[in-house]
């Protein structure tokens, strides 16, 4: 069985299985895959219309993803395991969503499976992050009314012209994550995949805006819609040091959607302490779960 590695010309492809089964978890729509392919060695096959995923990041055991499409997702999970097992030790799957955990229940499949909340996808009303209103989120709020009262600020379309300041803002954020000492090899992964998300904005049908303040971009945001009544947000870029500047990114992001959007999904927090604040600050309305799937 022949995987292949992920490239741009796949994305026809992967878009069709996309819209054929709207996806409910963040890590397997086409444009996480390319935009990480350095990283995760993301590799795939067709089976049981389905698309079969392999992963295999550097320095670790390969592992496989859930099948994407509207075809026979066991049997496509049977097809991978089989792939799997002339690649790693000990074959596993990962970020595998709680629906097609409970179909390998139902179907008596000998598969076990373990929670995996490091990777569990937050889901918020767009609704709520556009108008900032109610008790919940009170302290965002307030963020975004200290913002409003102290820049004068404008809110941009991205186009191709502000790719260079785009970047410029990429800069000043690693800057400020290499002195938190975060691995290099990990910031290095995360720098090419902002690189390729705002290069390639167009090809990969990305939506976004920026945040201009005083002369410069300040921030900006990128995301994609993932099922009818889903944005995905892929990343938020911006000026820490700028109070309410993320919560404002956020709020325009949302004024931006047509009303078919209820959700927001923000991905997930990876298990970092800070991530998973700011993430559970702005009020999930649910989580997309996530499990580690292993066979008996």
């Amino acid at each position: 069985m022949t995987f292949k590695p992920l490239s741009l010309e796949d994305q026809a492809m992967f878009r069709a299985a996309e819209k054929s089964a709207p996806q409910v978890i963040a890590d397997t729509i086409f444009t996480n895959l390319f935009i990480w392919r350095s990283y995760y060695q993301a590799s795939w096959a067709e089976a049981h219309g389905c698309l079969c995923l392999l992963a295999g990041p550097e320095g670790e055991e390969p592992f496989g993803l859930p099948p994407v499409g509207a075809g026979d997702q066991l049997a496509a999970l049977d097809f991978t395991l089989e792939a799997l097992k002339g690649r790693a030790r000990k074959p596993v799957f990962k970020r595998v969503p709680e629906a097609l955990v409970e179909k390998i229940e139902a179907a008596g499949r000998p598969y076990e499976w373990a929670p995996d909340r490091d990777n569990d996808d937050y889901v918020y009303r767009a609704e709520q992050l556009r108008t900032l209103s109610g008790r919940r989120m009170h302290q965002k709020k307030n963020h975004y009314n200290y913002f409003v009262a102290h820049n004068q600020f404008e809110v941009l379309p991205l186009t191709p012209d502000l790719t260079p300041e785009l970047l410029a803002v990429q800069e000043s954020w690693l800057a400020t994550k290499e002195a938190q000492n975060i691995p290099s090899n990990q910031l290095s992964h995360e720098v090419e995949s902002v690189h390729e998300l705002v290069r390639r904005r167009e090809e990969l049908n990305q939506l976004g805006l920026a945040i201009r303040i005083g002369g410069r971009i300040a921030g900006f945001t990128m995301g994609e819609i993932m099922s009818p009544d889903t944005v995905l947000v892929h990343l938020e870029k911006a000026d820490y040091e700028i109070r309410g500047l993320f919560v404002a990114l956020s709020s325009h992001f949302c004024r931006t959607l047509s009303p078919e959007i209820v959700y927001v999904n923000r991905e997930q927090d990876l298990g970092l302490p800070g991530l998973r604040h700011s993430k559970e600050s702005l009020k999930p309305d649910h989580m997309r779960r996530k499990y580690i799937v292993t066979p008996q």
